[in-house]
């Protein structure tokens, strides 16, 4: 099978967005993650108030998707806050999925996996850590043991959440995606080239 499509799973303090990206890299491919797609809902001109009733249409989502494969000039302003509104996910979604249309791109975060799953040329990774590596990880950063445990302990219960939210899962289990990377012992770089490897 041909894989024109990679979606990266991210977990705290795994390097999951910085494999992503070199996967990217790796392979010559765009890469999106949550704040690109918001910074392109903002750059489309769709605002919180508006997300709260739209229905979002095709020629929306086409221009999201044209202004993220665009070059960031500097000259637009992030989107930083996030609206969980169901009309927001249903436009972040949309936004997915017509990317992976496209192929050659790499989807960060979002559940991407989840959401593409059965599609065809779409290999869904989950790059993971174990707990105490992914805190030491954070403490290395400059916080302190107990909140970067603390920080890993919350993502992996607001990440249960949101699969439970959004695609009716009670578990996330490892059969849910076509590889698992586990960064333990692996550089972001290394792991990159093994995803890489598989999609060749």
């Amino acid at each position: 099978m041909t894989y024109r499509v990679v979606t990266i799973a991210t977990v705290t303090g795994a390097f999951s967005e910085e494999t992503g990206r070199l996967v990217a890299e790796e392979l010559g491919f765009h890469a999106i993650n949550d704040e690109i797609i918001e910074w392109a809902a903002e750059y489309a001109g769709v605002s919180r108030d508006v997300l709260e009733s739209l229905e979002h249409s095709g020629p929306l989502v086409d221009r999201i998707v044209s202004a993220m494969a665009e070059p960031d000039t500097g000259d637009r302003r992030p989107a930083t806050a996030e609206d969980p509104s169901p009309a927001y996910r249903r436009l972040i979604q949309a936004v997915i999925r017509a990317a992976a249309e496209r192929g050659n791109i790499v989807i960060i975060a979002h559940g991407a996996g989840m959401l593409l799953a059965g599609a065809p040329g779409v290999l869904r990774v989950l790059v993971t850590a174990s707990p105490g590596t992914r805190a030491a990880r954070l403490a290395a950063s400059g916080m302190a043991p107990a909140a970067a445990e603390q920080q890993v302990s919350a993502g992996d219960a607001e990440r249960a959440a949101y699969f439970r939210r959004f695609f009716g899962l009670d578990a996330e289990l490892p059969v849910h995606y076509d590889l698992v990377v586990n960064t333990d012992h692996l550089s972001p770089r290394v792991a990159a080239r093994m995803i890489a490897a598989a999609v060749h």
